[in-house]
């Protein structure tokens, strides 16, 4: 293989490893949000518990809300997933929360691991890549 070619795979590889960054960072970003929105439901919950009458505002579609009221029910409904949601008392609601928290907070860190891992072999790379330019304007 010639040097030319090393370079060119070098490159290929590279880029490669961009989108898989750019991913990660896209990933880490949902996770971020969701994490917040966990924490805001967290503190709604906590906010509305003991009142009999709840003010909130009621999702309609497209970024369009209603206004309502809503009795303050001891029970809150969670979704698990594929289309399916069961009951839970607010302090298991919480509790549910704030276990899903942690496994992001476990997805969080490892998405930090993986990003470092890349970013360096990235930079072995551009060093690699450097090294065989260096040596080819040597060689002219």
């Amino acid at each position: 293989m010639s040097e030319e070619e090393k370079m060119q795979a070098i490159m290929s590889q590279m880029k490669l490893y961009e989108a898989y960054l750019n991913d990660i960072l896209a990933r880490e970003n949902t996770i971020t949000r969701l994490r917040e929105e966990g924490r805001l439901a967290i503190e709604a919950i906590k906010d509305i518990s003991g009142q009999e009458v709840v003010q909130t505002l009621m999702p309609i579609g497209i970024g369009v809300f209603m206004q309502t009221s809503a009795s303050s029910s001891n029970k809150l409904l969670i979704s698990i997933g594929a289309g399916v949601a069961v009951e839970k008392s607010k302090d298991d609601a919480v509790a549910y929360i704030e276990s899903r928290l942690k496994e992001m907070e476990v997805a969080v860190r490892s998405m930090m691991s993986q990003k470092q891992e890349i970013v360096t072999r990235m930079e072995q790379m551009r060093a690699e890549l450097n090294a065989m330019l260096q040596k080819m304007q040597r060689t002219g």
